[in-house]
């Protein structure tokens, strides 16, 4: 975490991303968020680009998976989720969804991000570094 926080996270910085660092009722740093926006072609492949708000990064340290025991939506990983949700709703400008990438091969963020109304977009990010392709998901932003 120390290393995203003095090089991806400063950076993000500078370019208007929202970072936040949780933590619990004894001061221990449970995880971190981002939130900021982006520009893809939306809402089809053949679109012109346009403004959504993006999650760039978002983890719960591994000691705390699963925790505190109880029902699911009051565990850290719920709560560490549902906070970029929330804000993205007064994000400037009123963006139409909400995007993230998330790994391929990492199946347990997949399922939750379901849960919390993602959905596969045809977006993607290839890695340079390690050839990994993002898929992306986006779920609407939808104000009452």
């Amino acid at each position: 975490m120390e290393g995203w926080l003095r090089g991806e996270a400063a950076a993000a910085l500078g370019r208007g991303t929202r970072v936040c660092l949780y933590f619990n009722g004894v001061a221990d740093v449970v995880g971190y968020g981002s939130l900021g926006q982006t520009r893809w072609r939306y809402p089809h492949a053949d679109s012109p680009k346009t403004a959504l708000v993006i999650v760039p990064a978002v983890a719960v340290r591994r000691v705390y998976w699963g925790k505190p025991d109880g029902p699911q939506g009051d565990r850290y990983s719920s709560q560490i989720m549902q906070h970029p949700i929330d804000e993205s709703f007064a994000w400037p400008g009123s963006p139409p969804e909400l995007g993230l990438f998330v790994h391929p091969d990492n199946l347990a963020a997949i399922k939750p991000y379901a849960r919390y109304g993602f959905r596969p977009y045809f977006h993607t990010y290839a890695d340079p570094a390690s050839g990994v392709i993002y898929p992306s998901y986006l779920r609407p932003l939808a104000r009452g």
